[in-house]
């Protein structure tokens, strides 16, 4: 509905707000750590804070970015039809706030789980953001996804998709360098040489396959990733 509202030149203004605030989100949330570290402060209310932090930017903005996308496919139900057409927008739309409960559930579940220090087990929330959010530019860009007639489908199956990699349990290689050795880090340099040369070759249209290309290494070296 909010994308419907807006003409072209506002939705990419937005879209480059939105691009320039996950830059920093993502930023931030690789440096805080790091920090922590360094300067020995680590703490259980840190802990909690940073997925308070990663719930917001990770969590909350790519539930209202799905909720938009779905917002933009909704088909009002005819004049004289018992609900109104808005009732049925907002039930449609409201779908992709699922990422979101499912987005607290994996950070949760991240908080009391002590196996996941070199790997995640499950699509972290900021690659998930990643991935719906080069869905929301595609769409701000091209007026459409894959087409018009089955985008809504589309964008349905990718929420459910998401919530349940969100929290599922597949062993999923993080970019935790314990030493920088070919033999050890070999797919990950691989996953990364790949994924620049996609990005540069088709931009954010590259990310879903980029997500997909991730998810099968991980699949690939899993014992590998398992006992790092």
């Amino acid at each position: 509905m909010f994308l419907n509202s807006l003409n072209v030149t506002e939705s990419k203004d937005i879209l480059n707000y939105l691009l320039i605030l996950l830059f920093v989100s993502l930023l931030f949330d690789l440096l805080d750590g790091m920090v922590a570290r360094a300067l020995k402060i680590n703490s259980a209310i840190g802990l909690q804070l940073d997925s308070l932090a990663d719930m917001v930017s990770f969590g909350l903005v790519p539930g209202f970015m799905m909720f938009n996308l779905l917002s933009g496919y909704t088909t009002p139900l005819n004049e004289g039809d018992f609900v109104s057409s808005k009732v049925q927008i907002d039930f449609v739309a409201y779908f992709g706030f699922f990422i979101t409960l499912f987005s607290a559930l994996r950070l949760a579940k991240f908080n009391i789980d002590t196996e996941q220090a070199t790997y995640f087990k499950g699509l972290a929330t900021p690659a998930n953001t990643i991935l719906i959010f080069s869905l929301y530019w595609i769409y701000v860009q091209k007026g459409k996804i894959l087409s018009p007639e089955i985008d809504l489908y589309f964008l349905i199956g990718i929420t459910i998709l998401s919530c349940y990699l969100l929290v599922s349990n597949l062993p999923l290689f993080s970019f935790k360098f314990k030493g920088f050795s070919w033999k050890e880090n070999h797919f990950k340099y691989i996953f990364m040489v790949v994924s620049l040369i996609l990005v540069i070759g088709f931009q954010m249209s590259a990310v879903p396959f980029i997500i997909i290309l991730y998810i099968i290494i991980s699949i690939i070296f899993r014992k590998k990733i398992e006992h790092a």
